[in-house]
């Protein structure tokens, strides 16, 4: 298309610039004034209207964020609300053993109300039938109950049904519960809906049939009047349409389906456009004030930029620190390793690696709670902080693993003086919520002594020289050496060959007789597992066993010494099988129910096995060792404490968990008859045993000596190799019909 005459905008241009050629200079410097002026002002307000347009885009933007991220939170916090009432022994004896309206009216409706601003409660019986409810609003004649909310119950029996419960009790995972999004009376709420359990596991319950707890919280009420006044949200609303007015925005509120059911509707504060009507009068004045305007401006849209670079810094300080210490973190720490090496290329300058992980600390989680083992956390942190150099590095890793970077190690030395500052500052109760608190911290150092050494690989050193310090027996620190590298390569050799050995049938089983102390007759044997290895020869049971126990293989070996000894015993006469049996193995989930499986599947009664256990068993404080041998002794399975005076001997032990037997540890036995205390240990051990009638043995008995002493301080039975060493079931089996004790060669 063409253009011509005086409408055309080319033809204007070109007749007025022909115009200011020919006038005089002053006129020309004017008009090129007035169109440099008006050029400036168009471009000014070019970038104006764009910076309004970009500011208000991005501020909208962070608003949506806002507004995702309460709606996300609030679907997280109903169930932590619903725990501090769910989780309570309390809650189940007024709740199912005997419903206490009083009770269940102040704690499970008022308080939930009050303090959480839930809007309504709910408890089912174990049928899913309504037992009880309750709504913050006294004016609702008749509060809702409808298919969303059977839904969610629907959806927590199917968890509880696939174990979830088991996984919760275990530790594995956190209380079941069942949440989402739903419109109930065509409101939109949130909805929470979970088991009613036992806070001290003393108050067990059928599975499948525990009480349910429902809360709900309406988002149309004082969810939106709360979200509105925390995150400055004008007009903020429920719709259940998509159609707004204009500038409203929308977030579209979906439940765990997928499906929208509902929208969250604000005016969104557009800062830019805040800015332009403030700033249009100065720019209207004129010309002659557009510099300073554009000046003004730009000063504005500064501030602005600078407050959005602000939010951004802080996010980018988030991502790169722990939220609850504010230490950085493992992203963090890796960057900041990297580069201490890096520095290290001018010249080689000694850096230390440390890698510290807490010990029981787990303990303090489970029996105190994670808010306890947060605030122990910090404390941890406040105490290494204020010890270290401002030029050391601390960071967390993980959980409760931290790393310190030592840039200026300049001896071994000076790096173990620190490490054993650190373990007596850990050492020291912490006070958590009024309870003293005992942990312990473990360390492993790694040394960069040469140049370009790799962070994997110096990390991974102090990986090495952590895993040495807990195998060690904890609260220690380890250097990392070639040595602890090769004991960890031989140990994960060993690991591998003994897997295979569980395979492929290279473990055998050896018996040991118990004989009756006053008639030296055999009262029963112990099954004990040996490992001849092709390469190494006999492999200690001590060696193995730890091995087996810490890699998670002591379930496959412990099922399969159970199986094995049981189908080779049954169907001799001897009156007991012992079989040792790990506190790995007992705290496994459905530990009792295997065992008591092996043992119909293999014919063998229940009332002619033992189970030896070591005294951490006792120790366990989550009640699920106490469960299994409650439900084991139930069977008439017997119980022996294996190698006691070794650890927390207490005569309170073993009266709540009925021990029927004592093992006396070899290490009292071999020191009886050399004039040390062990008699006096071993006499005290033996009355206090008789006085709650539990029986004696005695174990390692080497020599006559022994023998004699064992028997005339009154131990039941005996077990050695002076009576008889482990033999195969086939040598076993020729003891002869008496089975009477004879010495056996040392």
């Amino acid at each position: 298309m063409s253009c011509g005459g005086w409408s055309c905008p080319a033809v204007r241009l070109s007749i007025l610039l022909h115009t200011v050629a020919s006038t005089s200079p002053v006129r020309r410097l004017t008009l090129y004034s007035v169109l440099a002026v008006a050029s400036a002002a168009a471009t000014a307000m070019a970038a104006v209207l764009w910076s309004t347009y970009r500011t208000d885009v991005i501020s909208v933007a962070k608003q949506q964020r806002f507004v995702a991220h309460a709606l996300e939170t609030s679907v997280d916090k109903i169930p932590y609300d619903q725990e501090s009432v769910a989780i309570w022994d309390d809650a189940i004896k007024n709740v199912r053993t005997e419903f206490n309206l009083k009770w269940v009216e102040h704690n499970l409706s008022t308080w939930m109300f009050d303090y959480f601003k839930h809007d309504q409660a709910m408890v089912l019986d174990d049928r899913d039938q309504l037992l009880y409810l309750k709504t913050a609003d006294e004016t609702v004649d008749e509060p809702v109950w409808d298919a969303e909310l059977a839904g969610l119950v629907k959806d927590l029996r199917r968890q509880i049904a696939a174990g979830a419960l088991d996984d919760y009790e275990a530790g594995r995972a956190r209380i079941p519960r069942s949440v989402d999004r739903v419109v109930l009376g065509n409101r939109p709420a949130i909805a929470s809906v979970m088991p009613i359990v036992t806070d001290t596991g003393k108050m067990p319950q059928e599975r499948g049939k525990e009480f349910l707890l429902v809360s709900v919280r309406f988002l149309d009420t004082t969810f939106v009047e709360n979200l509105s006044s925390d995150y400055q949200l004008a007009g903020a609303r429920f719709s259940r349409s998509a159609i707004i007015n204009p500038p409203e925005r929308s977030f579209a509120l979906e439940n765990a389906a997928g499906q929208t059911i509902g929208y969250f509707v604000w005016r969104p504060f557009l800062p830019g456009s805040v800015i332009f009507w403030e700033v249009a009068p100065v720019i209207a004045f004129g010309l002659v004030c557009i510099g300073s305007a554009v000046v003004l401006l730009i000063r504005g849209l500064r501030s602005s930029y600078a407050q959005l670079i602000a939010s951004g810094a802080a996010a980018s300080h988030a991502a790169s620190h722990d939220v609850l210490t504010a230490l950085p973190n493992r992203a963090y720490f890796d960057r900041q390793l990297m580069s201490a090496l890096s520095a290290r290329q001018d010249g080689p300058q000694p850096l230390a690696l440390l890698f510290l992980d807490l010990d029981r600390f787990k303990t303090v989680n489970d029996t105190l709670g994670h808010a306890a083992g947060d605030e122990l956390i910090k404390q941890f942190v406040l105490r290494i902080g204020q010890m270290l150099a401002p030029e050391n590095f601390l960071a967390r890793t993980g959980g409760d693993e931290f790393a310190i970077i030592v840039p200026d190690a300049t001896d071994q030395c000076t790096i173990e003086e620190l490490c054993a500052d650190i373990l007596t500052l850990v050492a020291a109760p912490f006070d958590v919520r009024g309870t003293h608190a005992v942990v312990g911290v473990s360390i492993g150092i790694a040394m960069a002594r040469v140049d370009h050494v790799a962070p994997a690989d110096l990390a991974r050193q102090a990986d090495i020289a952590l895993y040495q310090a807990k195998g060690t027996g904890r609260n220690c620190f380890c250097f990392f050496t070639k040595d602890v590298e090769d004991r960890l390569r031989a140990h994960a050799v060993l690991e591998a060959d003994l897997r295979a050995a569980l395979g492929e049938g290279g473990l055998e089983l050896a018996y040991q007789p118990i004989y009756n102390s006053a008639t030296l007759r055999v009262a029963g044997i112990e099954a004990l597992a040996r490992w001849n290895h092709p390469r190494l020869g006999s492999v200690s049971p001590q060696i193995f066993i730890a091995i087996a126990e810490q890699t998670g293989l002591i379930h496959e070996l412990g099922h399969w010494v159970l199986r094995e000894a049981c189908g080779a015993i049954c169907d001799t006469d001897f009156a007991t099988l012992a079989v040792n049996v790990s506190p790995v193995q007992i705290l496994k989930p459905g530990f009792a129910d295997t065992l008591l499986s092996t043992l119909t599947e293999t014919g063998f009664p229940p009332g002619r096995l033992e189970i030896e256990i070591t005294e951490g068993t006792l120790l366990d404080t989550t009640g699920v060792a106490e469960k299994v041998l409650q439900t084991l002794r139930s069977a008439g399975i017997k119980i022996a404490l294996d190698d006691f005076g070794t650890g927390y001997s207490s005569l309170s032990y073993l009266m709540k968990h009925q021990v029927d037997r004592l093992k006396i540890d070899r290490s009292f036995v071999s020191q009886l008859g050399e004039g040390s205390s062990a008699s006096s240990v071993v006499r005290a051990i033996v009355t206090m045993a008789q006085a709650i009638g539990v029986s004696v043995t005695a174990e390692g008995v080497e020599t006559r000596d022994q023998q004699a002493i064992l028997q005339q301080l009154g131990c039941d039975q005996l077990q050695g190799h002076l009576l008889s060493k482990p033999v195969p079931v086939v040598k076993l089996l020729e003891l002869g019909d008496e089975r009477v004790a004879s010495p056996v060669a040392a």
